[in-house]
């Protein structure tokens, strides 16, 4: 199979390019490879039999889906946001668009069972793909946790760590913040600058990830489990609230508390977590992106 995979960045780097493309497009692209399939990124001068567009979703995105139909026998597009219903992080323009994008491609592959519900409208045609972890990247372990006086760990995009301040006396002088630039917060933090090659490092600098959220949108409630995930495969304890994406993550992870389950009290989910098994095996098999590239393929074979 001969597969062009298309993301809206001249950029290769995983430093310079937002997480669901070096997620869902380039770490795949050496596992396609080691399965034998021609791989290009970004060549719009040569044809293909598979095509798949990353995450653009505006009027010159409807345009250059269109254009991949000329190149390429089929044309996929993968979206990580819930795309088809306005939110608040959805204009009017990228839902008309995600919409008439979904009917011209010949499928639509999504992270969340709760954005596969909303594409189904639109396409007949939709694959699940959880976002998938490179098991060589994530390759250490959290020996020890200190449950008695731990520190807590979060990761993310700056401005989304504002809702941390809602336990501001419970995580003061005791979390370390992993992001591209220091959150403004109301309590003491170690920050530690995001780099895709001392992420893994920086994780296990913390005893339990806590990644609390609202639930109150479906651009937050159909959010993939990777800001969870990435800590599970190292064995690192999570507290965290119920996200759909991470209840199924559970299902292979142990180690994870929502804060629904104790009233809010993150204490209580602490003390918990101190009795539950960390072994990270099952979620790292059932997340490997070796796996899912295949299941991927043969997706887009239509097998």
């Amino acid at each position: 199979m001969r597969l062009g995979i298309f993301i809206p960045t001249p950029f290769r780097n995983y430093d310079r390019v937002q997480s669901a493309i070096w997620i869902r497009a380039l770490q795949m692209v050496d596992c396609f490879k080691a399965d034998g399939i021609d791989v290009s990124v970004n060549n719009p001068f040569r044809t293909y039999d598979v095509a798949i567009y990353h995450r653009g979703m505006r009027r010159n995105s409807l345009r250059f889906t269109r254009f991949l139909r000329r190149i390429a026998h089929k044309v996929y597009w993968d979206t990580c946001v819930d795309y088809f219903e306005t939110h608040e992080a959805a204009s009017a323009e990228q839902v008309e668009c995600a919409r008439a994008i979904s009917a011209l491609v010949d499928g639509v592959c999504v992270p969340t069972e709760g954005i596969a519900l909303r594409a189904r409208h639109y396409s007949g045609n939709v694959f699940v793909m959880p976002d998938p972890v490179d098991l060589d990247h994530f390759t250490g372990y959290k020996e020890c946790v200190d449950y008695v006086q731990p520190t807590f760990g979060w990761s993310g995009v700056a401005c989304k760590a504002a809702f941390l301040d809602r336990y501001a006396g419970f995580l003061d002088d005791r979390t370390v913040i992993v992001s591209e630039e220091p959150p403004s917060l109301s309590f003491r933090y170690r920050f530690v600058p995001w780099t895709y090659d001392s992420f893994p490092a920086a994780l296990l600098g913390c005893d339990i990830a806590f990644l609390p959220r609202t639930l109150n949108s479906t651009y937050t409630a159909n959010n993939s489990s990777f800001k969870a995930l990435a800590y599970a495969v190292m064995g690192v304890p999570i507290i965290a609230n119920r996200l759909p994406s991470y209840e199924h993550m559970a299902q292979d992870y142990e180690a994870i508390a929502f804060l629904e389950d104790f009233g809010d009290i993150p204490q209580a989910a602490v003390e918990t977590l101190a009795g539950r098994d960390r072994a990270p095996s099952r979620v790292r098999r059932a997340y490997d992106r070796r796996v899912w590239a295949r299941r991927l393929a043969g997706w887009l074979k239509g097998e």
